[in-house]
């Protein structure tokens, strides 16, 4: 059997000021094309069935025009398969918070063929193709421990399905992340697994399909890593990653200020801006060590014509934070001593306090209602009084 299993579409995702020629966010223009693409890919290698591992939405209520979106091309795709098999389970964030309210999915649910997993633990039976799916969406990750997570020896072909962080993919999951012992049995035959946006084999039978766009909260780990779905065959146990066009997404290499004069400075981010094709491109630039009187030398007229040519340019300053001298201490009795306060052991700057925080809030996953730049910047106001 032939199954094409994608995840972590996160319709309804918005970023940057950019706007369409139809007033839609671009970035989410870019991930509704993308779901448009990997739909049709998807079509054309004629799949038993298609799996939707988790975050179709980005939000609990997604925006008009993707939801819209989202329910045409379904259809539509579900039209040309003459309804044959789609499951979706739902992820973290399109689930709501209090039991009482409907999950966005169940409105999925209505068009021909599609099954629907958004509240705990649930098994579904595709009698047409002798297939029994253990869905686990994101509410199930709760009673995981407590249930017994096993394949029906009845059924001619077992599917896992799973919305969570496997142990030891990441350091930065929000969650506790699942024990592997729990999940990765050889007697599936096939694991489907979401919420990582890395395309990720864990097991000969178990893969994470990654996202279909750049959609994580932090998009720069993943710059220059493919973006698609994967196609397995439970017959063969063989797979292939299919790669779904995106937005192209740089991180250039970071500048060291250090020793550097402003005009350098300038020459170094217009070379590295001039290495690749930035126009229409989403780009972090980062400058270590930056000097206050060298942040003020900053070529506004470049960094305004980078930003015009590509759709989000992002200009990272990493502050140099001066050395403080410690008070002096018996250099026998204390091996610190004469090291500069706010100093490693290399005698590199540590980061203050503020840039710690930023640091960290850029990497960790906020529930979907909770706007990044908001939270920083309440972050560094509290943080700039105790400072």
């Amino acid at each position: 059997m032939r199954i094409a299993h994608i995840s972590d579409v996160h319709l309804g995702y918005r970023a940057y000021s950019r706007l369409t020629s139809r007033g839609i966010n671009q970035r989410e223009q870019d991930v509704l094309q993308a779901f448009r693409h990997a739909l049709q890919l998807a079509l054309e290698q004629q799949p038993d069935l298609i799996l939707i591992t988790g975050d179709l939405f980005h939000s609990v209520r997604p925006p008009n025009f993707s939801l819209v979106n989202a329910y045409r091309w379904l259809s539509k795709v579900q039209q040309e398969r003459n309804g044959a098999p789609l499951i979706i389970i739902a992820g973290n964030h399109e689930t709501p918070r209090s039991t009482e309210s409907i999950c966005i999915l169940r409105l999925l649910g209505h068009i021909p063929g599609v099954q629907v997993a958004d509240g705990g633990i649930e098994s579904l039976r595709l009698d047409t193709l002798g297939v029994h799916a253990l869905c686990i969406p994101a509410r199930g990750l709760y009673t995981l421990p407590t249930t017994r997570i096993e394949p029906d020896p009845k059924a001619k072909v077992n599917l896992l399905l799973l919305h969570g962080i496997l142990e030891g993919l990441t350091p930065y999951a929000v969650e506790r992340p699942v024990s592997r012992q729990l999940i990765l049995n050889d007697d599936w035959d096939y694991i489907a697994l979401g919420d990582w946006h890395l395309y990720t084999q864990v097991a000969p039978n178990a893969i994470y399909a990654g996202a279909t766009e750049f959609t994580s909260t932090n998009i720069w780990e993943e710059a220059g890593k493919p973006k698609g779905f994967v196609l397995y065959d439970t017959d063969t146990r063989q797979h292939q990653f299919l790669k779904v066009p995106t937005r192209a997404v740089y991180d250039l290499l970071p500048i060291d200020a250090r020793e550097l004069t402003a005009p350098e400075i300038n020459e170094q981010i217009r070379a590295r801006a001039e290495s690749l094709d930035i126009t229409n491109a989403v780009v972090r630039q980062r400058i270590y060590h930056l000097m206050p009187e060298q942040r003020s030398g900053l070529d506004g007229n470049l960094l305004r014509e980078l930003r015009a040519r590509a759709l989000h340019y992002y200009l990272d300053l990493r502050m140099y934070r001066e050395a403080r001298t410690m008070p002096k201490q018996n250099a026998l009795s204390d091996p610190n001593a004469g090291n500069p306060a706010g100093a490693d052991e290399e005698g590199e700057p540590r980061l203050t306090l503020i840039e710690e925080w930023c640091e960290f809030a850029r990497r960790y996953e906020l529930p979907p209602d909770v706007e990044r730049d908001e939270l920083i910047n309440l972050g560094v106001q509290y943080l700039s009084k105790i400072e």
